[in-house]
């Protein structure tokens, strides 16, 4: 191909582009459009799944326990219960390794070796005491906790949930709390001391 048969095509090519660039752009338009419109109906589509997995996980209970300082005394704990998510949980199921102390000297009665406890139901945000503890007793002791719960009555489907704490972890030592013996305790000696 010589020079100017090179140049003669050249012309012709754009001359023709010329005469129907406003076809060629209207392909290329839609092209466009369509490419994008496909890719904006995936991202809605991803979007709204994850929206209806997220409000799905909003409205569920969740359950845990540990131990927490007690009002009743400042070394004194319960065994809590808290359904901290944002729909009440039917049919809970609490197991505390090792078991809790029963009796006053600090052991467990018989020969347990759990703490277990069963609720019908706890609505959200909602705190259940179960059992106490004296901090001494339990102070050197890890506990695995071992949670079930189910969004139904009589639901088969159960969430499980196991995890260890330590006592120290809800352990305020009566800084943040009198408790209400000891509040009582303070009253009696302020009567005693009052003139009759």
């Amino acid at each position: 191909m010589t020079k100017d048969q090179l140049w003669e095509y050249a012309l012709t090519t754009g001359a023709w582009i010329w005469a129907n660039s406003l076809p060629l752009a209207q392909v290329l338009a839609a092209l466009v459009t369509a490419v994008a419109t496909i890719a904006l109906w995936r991202v809605t589509r991803v979007l709204a799944v994850e929206t209806t997995t997220l409000a799905k996980m909003t409205a569920q209970p969740f359950v845990v326990c540990w131990l927490d300082s007690s009002t009743a005394s400042a070394i004194a704990l319960n065994l809590t219960l808290r359904n901290t998510g944002n729909a009440t949980a039917f049919d809970i199921k609490v197991r505390l390794t090792p078991a809790l102390a029963d009796k006053p000297d600090g052991t467990p009665s018989g020969e347990d070796k759990e703490t277990a406890f069963d609720t019908s139901l706890l609505p959200p945000g909602q705190m259940l005491s179960i059992q106490g503890a004296m901090g001494p007793q339990v102070h050197d002791k890890v506990f695995t906790a071992k949670v079930s719960w189910s969004s139904y009555p009589g639901s088969s489907e159960r969430e499980t949930l196991e995890y260890t704490f330590e006592p120290k972890d809800g352990f305020r030592g009566g800084f943040n709390s009198k408790g209400i013996h000891d509040v009582a305790q303070e009253l009696e000696k302020i009567r005693k001391q009052l003139p009759k």
